[in-house]
């Protein structure tokens, strides 16, 4: 089996965000609380995506994001809060504030965002500059799941909720068809307080030859970083030359694996791929990110 290698070279980038400075770029008012009274929680919401380099734009008309407990569902931004065009990719440079809610207290156990699937409403800017529609499926009907692990409102707390949203592996052109079709992908991270310090992951995956992997039709490849609770982020590795960048991941410890999936489902990823980290294989590399960091990676993947 030949052997993988990786190195870490962090690079200082500035991407402390404070929310405080977004307010001018919300959305909307955010003037109608969700759960009014004593002891709300304050709950931000904030849309970032990962760059993509064949696609000029990615255009998406988000109609509300809900909260769902055991108790019921709780509206965090509406159609009034929004923009009704989204341009994804310029979020990777600029997140957007979508608006601020009070929370009741308690557990919820998954953010839904509801998308409008009106022909026309949605489209990408291709990288030849030509426009296609895209088709939604389920989004206007029962929503789509965000990824994200069971989090607790605590009482009187401020929490800023960073939604992830990710084109990349989002959007995709169906082979027989033709048809551009997104079936969003958006990890949403959950976080104690109104700054968020962010980082940036990026570098290559390439085989001991120094090629990149090969990418069969109808699938993916992928840098996943990991808590205990699950994947927070993905980067796409490009099947040209290996490249894969991840712009706003929260600062912190973190796992990173690499994966294949099928195309459009990040959700059920095969198992990792092995690793050499200082002539040790491994499955998942453990790596602090810093605030104000970019890390690149250059990872080299066992192969047979």
């Amino acid at each position: 089996m030949q052997q993988a290698r990786l190195s870490t070279v962090p690079v200082v980038s500035a991407v402390v965000l404070s929310l405080a400075l977004l307010f001018s770029g919300c959305g909307g008012g955010g003037d109608s609380p969700a759960g009014d009274g004593d002891g709300a929680v304050t709950a931000r919401i904030v849309l970032t995506d990962a760059p993509r380099s064949d696609i000029q734009e990615v255009h998406v008309h988000i109609v509300r994001i809900e909260a769902v407990s055991d108790a019921g569902t709780v509206l965090l931004v509406g159609d009034e809060d929004i923009p009704n065009d989204i341009e994804l990719m310029a979020l990777a440079a600029d997140p957007m504030l979508l608006g601020e809610r009070n929370l009741p207290p308690g557990s919820y156990t998954q953010l839904r965002m509801i998308v409008n699937d009106a022909p026309g409403t949605n489209y990408i800017i291709d990288g030849d500059g030509v426009r296609h529609d895209l088709t939604v499926p389920s989004g206007p009907q029962t929503g789509i799941k965000l990824l994200t692990s069971r989090f607790t409102a605590t009482e009187g707390s401020t929490i800023t909720i960073l939604l992830d949203f990710d084109a990349a592996a989002s959007v995709h052109q169906a082979g027989r068809s033709g048809q551009w079709i997104m079936r969003p992908t958006v990890f949403a991270n959950i976080i104690q307080g109104v700054q968020i310090s962010l980082g940036t992951i990026r570098g290559t995956v390439l085989d001991a030859a120094g090629e990149p992997l090969p990418v069969p039709e109808e699938r993916m490849l992928g840098v996943f970083v990991e808590t205990e609770e699950g994947v927070v982020a993905v980067g796409e590795v490009s099947p040209e030359d290996g490249t894969f960048e991840i712009a706003t991941v929260v600062a912190g410890d973190y796992d990173l694996t690499v994966r294949y999936a099928d195309a459009g489902d990040w959700e059920n990823p095969d198992e990792p791929l092995q690793l050499d980290v200082e002539g040790a294989l491994v499955q998942a590399i453990a790596f602090l990110l810093g605030a104000d960091q970019t890390l690149d990676l250059q990872i080299v993947v066992a192969t047979e």
